[in-house]
């Protein structure tokens, strides 16, 4: 696609509840295809509201489909006559104008992205990297949106961060939609090398939970959030029942600055984080990763 201008372009989500969401993608890896429901209503007032006095008929939409190095690039139709498939009231129908085959890539492993230009090559709106659901057949989808859970953090190109990678949080403006993320240097390509160098993926994914439960723990007023509830749950589990609500006590009863890092804390962490990566199997990865390189060398 070259070189385009992302200027007040606005930001597409997949990852969150299915009445906020804008697009979603499924890949069956029986089949080898991809589909691709998009909420347009959505879409088009986000867009309109960055981009007045558009001209939807030349404003066209484009599904990336990636792994590592490759690159497959599909077209969506435009704004005024977008091409996509329609899941309704538990009702899914097939566009066939899509080329939806993922014959040339592992199914098993993909990863997609929305991006919507106008003839100028200006981003109207683009998402963040898009984990599909995977699926056996087409069949199953509704199923797999109804039983979905929600990630420990999610992560975004940004290019508003200096540092190759960072973590913090999306919507701090409003306490209960806050989301833990990691936040990668759009003029990088860290988040596509994570998807193939288990080493780096180790060292980035192991920092960030560990810094982002942290913050989930001093995190006061967020009852209501279940992104950073469903985090803190996950630690709860993780330690055998250890209640946060106990160490967020401590906190809060003696200085921050003595106790953040104390050795109950660390611990507490350090636990949830190897049960995290016990659940991504991303030491035996990474110990495979470096025996590999042994071989090699």
């Amino acid at each position: 696609m070259g070189k385009y201008n992302y200027t007040n372009r606005a930001e597409l989500f997949w990852d969150i509840d299915d009445d906020e969401r804008d697009i979603f993608v499924a890949v069956s890896t029986l089949e080898k295809e991809f589909y691709v429901v998009l909420n347009m209503n959505r879409i088009s007032k986000k867009i309109l509201k960055n981009h007045k006095n558009i001209n939807e008929a030349t404003s066209k939409i484009f599904c990336e489909i990636y792994r590592g190095a490759f690159r497959k690039e599909i077209e969506l139709g435009t704004l005024s006559d977008p091409i996509y498939d329609n899941l309704n009231q538990g009702q899914f129908s097939l566009d066939d104008r899509i080329n939806r085959s993922l014959a040339d890539i592992d199914p098993n492993r993909v990863n997609f992205r929305l991006i919507i230009t106008n003839n100028q090559k200006k981003i109207l709106a683009s998402s963040n990297s898009i984990k599909p659901f995977f699926i056996g057949k087409k069949e199953e989808i509704k199923k797999i949106k109804i039983n979905k859970e929600l990630p420990l953090f999610a992560t975004k190109v940004s290019d508003e961060i200096y540092h190759p990678w960072d973590i913090g949080f999306e919507n701090d403006h409003d306490k209960s939609k806050m989301i833990p993320v990691i936040y990668f240097n759009s003029s990088l390509d860290l988040a596509s090398e994570c998807e193939t160098d288990d080493r780096l993926s180790i060292i980035i994914f192991s920092f960030a939970f560990k810094e982002l439960l942290r913050r989930c723990l001093i995190l006061d007023d967020v009852e209501d959030n279940k992104y950073i509830q469903g985090f803190l749950e996950f630690a709860e589990n993780a330690n055998n029942g250890v209640k946060t609500v106990e160490i967020q006590q401590k906190l809060s009863d003696t200085n921050e600055s003595e106790i953040i890092f104390s050795e109950e804390i660390e611990s507490f962490i350090n636990k949830s984080l190897e049960v995290y990566l016990d659940q991504l199997q991303l030491l035996k990865k990474y110990n495979q990763a470096r025996q590999n390189i042994l071989t090699e060398d």
